[in-house]
Formats: structure tokens, C-alpha cells, sequence
């Protein structure tokens, strides 16, 4: 809905135009547009910063990871995961840690994440051992109470 996000960008062009009016409460002004004063500095301040521009929605997303994990170290990891079929992160880990001393190694919980997003990963789960419905048979018979 492209249309829609270009209203509100008039709508705020034009609460900016009306705040820099002089004589003009800024106060009410906001409560005309029904936003609070935070959000009508923020607007009145970006507009000044970066034009009309400023006046769209930002994305959230962060613009860097400090926790991204180099290409490089993912395609050494899927190495050693295809020397070693039957490997786990603990163990890639570790042979990592001896292959590469000079790197900073990735914690174990980001190597099973690797392996699982490239799918060298089986998430089995464990099975419970099987109750075959019986109870639990005791060899002697209570006689009286807590006996047993």
C-alpha cells in the first residue's frame, strides 16, 4: 500500500509547515494532529535534517550485527561437518578451536544453528522409554496401611 504511506507523508509535511508558522502553539498543534509533542519534535527535527525525505518511516532493522558471523568461518564449519558426517557442534567446535587458533571461535549454540540452517543437522528427538501400561507390581501384598 504505497499510496497509503505517501498520505502520511503529506499529513506530516504539512504538520512540519504548520509548526515553523509563528505565534503558533506547538502543544496544540500536536493534539490537532493527534500525535504528542515527542513525536512532533522527532518530525520537526528530521525534516530539518533530512528534508522531506526524513518525514518516511525508517526501517528497524539494525544496519550491523556485531555478532555476524563471517562467511568464511560458516564455510570452514560445513568442512568439517562433511569430514565428520556423524559430528556435533561440540566436536566441530573443538576441532575448529586446534584448526584455527589465530580466529575467534563461534559459541557452540551458533555452530548448531549453522548446521541446522544449511541442514547437516538432524534434530532427533528422544525417545521415552515406553511404559508397556502395566503398574508397578510389588511382590508382596500390603496388609495395612503405608505397608507397602
Amino acid at each position: 500500500m504505497p499510496w497509503k504511506e505517501f498520505n502520511i507523508v503529506d499529513l506530516r509535511f504539512q504538520f512540519v509547515l504548520d509548526s515553523f508558522q509563528i505565534g503558533g502553539n506547538f502543544t496544540e498543534l500536536c493534539a490537532q494532529y493527534g500525535i504528542s509533542t515527542q513525536c512532533g519534535y522527532k518530525w520537526k527535527e528530521r525534516f530539518i535534517k533530512e528534508g522531506k525525505e526524513g518525514l518516511f518511516d525508517k526501517k528497524k532493522t539494525p544496519k550491523n550485527s556485531p555478532a555476524k558471523i563471517a562467511e568464511e568461518t560458516i564455510l570452514e564449519i560445513i568442512k568439517i561437518k562433511n569430514h565428520r558426517k556423524f559430528w556435533g557442534a561440540k566436536k566441530i567446535l573443538e576441532t575448529y578451536k586446534k584448526t584455527f587458533p589465530n580466529r575467534k571461535a563461534p559459541k557452540r549454540s551458533t555452530i548448531e544453528r549453522i548446521l541446522k540452517n544449511v541442514g547437516l543437522q538432524d534434530t532427533k528427538r528422544k525417545k521415552r522409554p515406553s511404559n508397556s501400561g502395566q503398574r508397578i507390581s510389588m511382590p508382596e501384598n500390603a496388609t495395612r496401611p503405608n505397608h507397602v
